[in-house]
This record gives C-alpha cells, sequence and structure tokens, in this order.
C-alpha cells in the first residue's frame, strides 16, 4: 500500500510529463484543483513538513509573567498548580 506522499509525488510527476495546466490535468485526472495545490505545495516545499517543537519551562530558575490580551498572571517558581489552572479556566470563560 503507498502512501499519499508517495500517490502525489507519483501523480506531480504525471501532470509535470503531460505538459498540461494544473486545471487542466485536474479536469481530466478527475482530481481537486485545491487538493493538488495542496500536496504539490507540500511536496515541494518540504520545511512546511517540519515538526513542532516543545520548550521545558523551568520554574525553579525564575519566576515567570504571562500576559495576554492586558491580563498579567505572574507565576514563581513554587506555585500551586491547581490554583494557576483554575485561574487559566476563568480567564478563558471571560
Amino acid at each position: 500500500m503507498t502512501t499519499l506522499a508517495e500517490e502525489w509525488t507519483e501523480k506531480l510527476a504525471a501532470w509535470r510529463q503531460s505538459g498540461l495546466s494544473i486545471a487542466a490535468w485536474c479536469r481530466e485526472n478527475s482530481e481537486g484543483y485545491h487538493r493538488f495545490r495542496y500536496w504539490r505545495k507540500r511536496l515541494e516545499r518540504p520545511e512546511l513538513n517540519k515538526a513542532g517543537r516543545f520548550a521545558e519551562l523551568n520554574f525553579a530558575a525564575a519566576p515567570i509573567c504571562l500576559e495576554c490580551n492586558g491580563v498579567y498572571v505572574h507565576v514563581s517558581s513554587d506555585f500551586d498548580a491547581h490554583l494557576l489552572a483554575d485561574i487559566l479556566a476563568l480567564l478563558k470563560r471571560v
């Protein structure tokens, strides 16, 4: 079984060999124009496929200040995780 990326790599090669415009090739091959453009962009620009990264916060080092829409929350190194969760839930509802 081929993956979608492999399948679309083959379709892009077939389109290039056809000499047709994207729209004409999609019509002839019953493919969606926007889906074609999505896969072309995804496969031709591999930097768009980078996985996200997480950063570890070390609360022992120093307190941090969170700000969102003018609301400031200061979090010290000895914070109460349940209290912070309650505060964030309240701010989310506001």
